[in-house]
């Protein structure tokens, strides 16, 4: 199999970096659904549960359409594999793991054309962020995905730690990601 990333080597560590080839088909359909969970939003008077329920299941559809079942041992390394050559780089999305273990994976995102195309940069963060969690979940049930931070000074930057088996703390990450918007989008 080619590999979905450039591989670059220091003395001290690797690091993985996509290679974006913005295929219409699959943008085209992350847009449609942002835009579906855009109109929850307002419809709802600004309910973000609505928002992380549609981009979840966006992102455990994708995986299923476009990766299908996976393998019974899948590692993380495997799965982002998977997931950078079928659904990042398809999306055109610039990332760069700058981590990899069995058990986690950080990725920063430093490109989204879903982002950048968004009049609402906020909205579009925690959307990125739900379908990401779905695809991440779908492959490991146990898993979570943690932001760590998103955007600097304006730009669609985000980083992302992929866990296998997420501690009882690590489980509300997602309620910590809906609160962290419900304020930023207040303001």
């Amino acid at each position: 199999m080619d590999r979905p990333w450039k591989e670059l080597h220091s003395s001290t560590k690797t690091v993985w970096i996509t290679q974006p080839n913005e295929m219409h088909a699959v943008l085209k359909r992350a847009e449609t659904a942002f835009q579906v969970a855009k109109g929850k939003y307002v419809e709802s008077g600004g309910n973000l549960e609505l928002v992380m329920q549609t981009a979840e299941a966006f992102g455990r559809g994708l995986f299923t359409q476009l990766i299908g079942e996976k393998p019974k041992d899948w590692t993380l390394k495997e799965w982002l594999e998977t997931i950078t050559r079928d659904i990042f780089n398809p999306l055109g999305t610039g990332a760069t793991i700058t981590h990899l273990t069995s058990r986690q994976a950080k990725s920063i995102v430093f490109r989204s054309l879903l982002q950048e195309k968004s009049d609402d940069l906020e909205l579009s963060s925690l959307f990125t962020y739900g379908f990401m969690r779905g695809m991440l979940k779908s492959a490991f049930p146990k898993g979570e995905v943690i932001m760590e931070s998103t955007m600097a000074q304006g730009a669609p930057v985000s980083e992302f730690i992929f866990k296998t088996n997420a501690t009882v703390e690590e489980r509300w990450e997602r309620e910590r990601v809906k609160t962290f918007f419900a304020t930023t989008m207040k303001m």
